[in-house]
Parts: C-alpha cells; sequence; structure tokens
C-alpha cells in the first residue's frame, strides 16, 4: 500500500514527508494505523548522527495506534485494537527473555538497515527501533505492539511506549525505590517528569529535581517533586540538605557530568540509577574507592519494564489521575509540522511535542 512518512535523507537535515511503499503485513505481524507519536530525544540523537541509523531513515518510537490489519499466524491482536508500539521485540528465546528480562532482549536493534518494509523508489528505508513511526502506518512483529485498553488520549497513550515507562520504571523498577526514601533526578524532561512521578507514587519522603531550565523545574513540582535545584555545585548541596547524600540519584540526561554527580550525591549504600542516553564513544571516570563505601552505579534501560504487562498498568494509573500524563505533553503538532516540532524540541525549553496522525 501507499503511505505517508517523514524521511530523514541526512543528519541535520529537514525532514521531508514522501509517499513511500508499505508491504502487507506477513506472518505474525500487523499493519498499524498511527495516531500519535512523541518526538523524543533519542530522536533527536538520531537525526544529528549521534545514534546508529543509516540514512534515508524513517525515525519515530514512542507511538500509538490501531490495528488495521494482521498476518496470519496472529494470535493476540485483532483488527481495531488500540496498540501502543515497543521497540523491544521480546523475542522470547534470547537469554534475556528467558531470565523474564525484555527489557535485555537479544532483538533490540536501533537499526534495521536494508530490511523492512517500507521503501521509497525501490529502495528499503531504514527504521529507527525498529519501528518507524513518524510515519502514517507502519508494519511490526505482533508481539511489538502491544494491546492497551485505556481511555486516555492518543497523545498520553503513545507516551507508554518509551518516555513514561522508560522513567516510571527506572524509579520503581531498576531503582526498586521504597516508602521514606530519599530521591534526585538530574533531569526534568519528559523521562525526567516520569521517574518523579515513580518515586513520589513509590512513597519517597524527599524528591530533589534538578534542571537548568526553570520552566522545567517548575513543572517537576507540580507532578511530585519536593525540592528543585539549579545544577550547580548540586552534590555538594545534596549533600548537605541530607545529612550525607540521597538514597538514589536517577540520571536523565545522558551527560556524563550529570552522571557523575549522579554517583557523587548517594549516600553509602545508596545507588545511581543512569537513564540518560550517552553517546557510544564516551567513557564514565568515577574512583573506584568509592565503591567501598557499597554504593552502586547501574543503567537503565526501557525502566526493566514488561511492555505486555507494565504498559496496561501504566495506562492505569493514568486513568486514575495517579500518574499525570497532561504535565508531560507540552505541545501538539500535526505529522506535517513534524520540522517545526524537532526546532522545539532542540531549543531545549520543551517537555515533549507530540505529533497527532
Amino acid at each position: 500500500m501507499k503511505t505517508q512518512a517523514a524521511i530523514a535523507h541526512a543528519s541535520n537535515r529537514p525532514f521531508v514527508i514522501e509517499e513511500v511503499d508499505l508491504n502487507d503485513p506477513k506472518d505474525g505481524e500487523v499493519r498499524v494505523k498511527i495516531s500519535a507519536c512523541g518526538i523524543c530525544r533519542s530522536d533527536l540523537s538520531a537525526l544529528e548522527g549521534k545514534e546508529t541509523v543509516e540514512f534515508p531513515v524513517v525515525l519515530g518510537h514512542e507511538a500509538a495506534g490501531t490495528i488495521e490489519a494482521v498476518g496470519n499466524g496472529v494470535s493476540t491482536l485483532k483488527e481495531g485494537d488500540t496498540v501502543v508500539l515497543s521497540w523491544t521485540p521480546a523475542c522470547g528465546t534470547c537469554p534475556a527473555c528467558i531470565r523474564g528480562q525484555v527489557h535485555l532482549c537479544a532483538g533490540i536493534n536501533m537499526t534495521t538497515g536494508s530490511q523492512g518494509p517500507l521503501s521509497l523508489g525501490g529502495v528499503t528505508l531504514d527504521r529507527f527501533m525498529g519501528l518507524g513511526a513518524f510515519c502514517e502506518h507502519v508494519v511490526v512483529p505482533q508481539k511489538m505492539a502491544v494491546h492497551v485498553q485505556s481511555s486516555l488520549l492518543p497523545e498520553h497513550t503513545c507516551l507508554i511506549g518509551c518516555g513514561v515507562t522508560t522513567g516510571f520504571g527506572a524509579a520503581v523498577n531498576t531503582a526498586g525505590i521504597r516508602w521514606g526514601e530519599t530521591v534526585a533526578v538530574l533531569g526534568c524532561g519528559g523521562v525526567g517528569l516520569a521517574a518523579i512521578q515513580g518515586a513520589r507514587i513509590a512513597g519517597a519522603s524527599r524528591i530533589f529535581a534538578v534542571d537548568p531550565i526553570a520552566e522545567r523545574r517548575n513543572v517537576a513540582r507540580q507532578v511530585g517533586a519536593t525540592e528543585t535545584l539549579a545544577p550547580e555545585d548540586v552534590p555538594k548541596q545534596i549533600i548537605q540538605m541530607t545529612a550525607g547524600g540521597v538514597d538514589c540519584a536517577i540520571e536523565c540526561v545522558g551527560s556524563i557530568a550529570t552522571m557523575q554527580d549522579a554517583f557523587h550525591m548517594i549516600r553509602d549504600g545508596g545507588r545511581a540509577i543512569v537513564v540518560g542516553l550517552p553517546a557510544f564513544t564516551e567513557k564514565l571516570d568515577i574512583p573506584a574507592i568509592m565503591l567501598l563505601r557499597e554504593k552502586k552505579l547501574t543503567g537503565s534501560i526501557y525502566g526493566s519494564s514488561s511492555p505486555h504487562i507494565d504498559f496496561n498498568k501504566i495506562a492505569a494509573l493514568g486513568e486514575s489521575g495517579t500518574l499525570d500524563f497532561s504535565a508531560l505533553v507540552d505541545k501538539t503538532r500535526h505529522f506535517s509540522e513534524i520540522n517545526e516540532g524537532f526546532a522545539e524540541m532542540r531549543e531545549g525549553k520543551l517537555t515533549r511535542v507530540v505529533l497527532t496522525f
């Protein structure tokens, strides 16, 4: 079939919306009509050439839509189902999936290269995270489309596909925040704000939100932060304010400097969780002697979540009002305004721009 996709032909160049060819679903695949797709920071990094993609590429991975067609053998979805796309294939056969850690599935890949159902002029287009959701329709394996029964707006539902699950899960799953603990969240973009809400829902007694932009700090207070700080000598401030450091620090920026700050501001026996995506060539340097104080440093991918279990739980929290989705979306734009949306995200002031179709 023919559909419309926003194609990045080269790094740091405007998207061009063009008519492309999309193959019918094969065995085990489904076709999804996209309703909304968030512009994630990793999409911006990919456009800037900082991630592994092959141009021309269709970016976009934080999306929700409706099942329009199913291939043979599809048993979990039917036409008309509302779904959120997941960028973990959840293959079920790799060692990580067998352990129940589907967020670490060996099949996760930022690029599909010359393979996939989408093409332009006979040339197969790369699809970021195996999805390529800046497109009116996508064809994906059934396990990468999770049926979500929710009354949330599409521009909120789509956030479950990446930012909300990543941040909320980092606090609740990876960090395992417990009632009464103190938490610092570095970076108050969409992921950071979701982490703050995860910490609040888990029962944290004090939540420090760190961000250079005052508007973001204000939103952080709105969703649960008890104190906010600009990023100036933050470890020293946090240690003084907590008499030794926080129980947990969650880094949501992707900067080596903030990763180091996160590690330095935790108490003895505390834990630092790195969520932000650094460049692949960067290295983190921390004093090894600090590990003798049982300080823990770990990464978090996709919030250590299982999409087929956690997506609906997160949606339910949104429906009840426990998790505030509206505070996470600054602006919605029509798909045709994708370049304007990326320009706004590049400025760094907005939490999330969502494209609607």
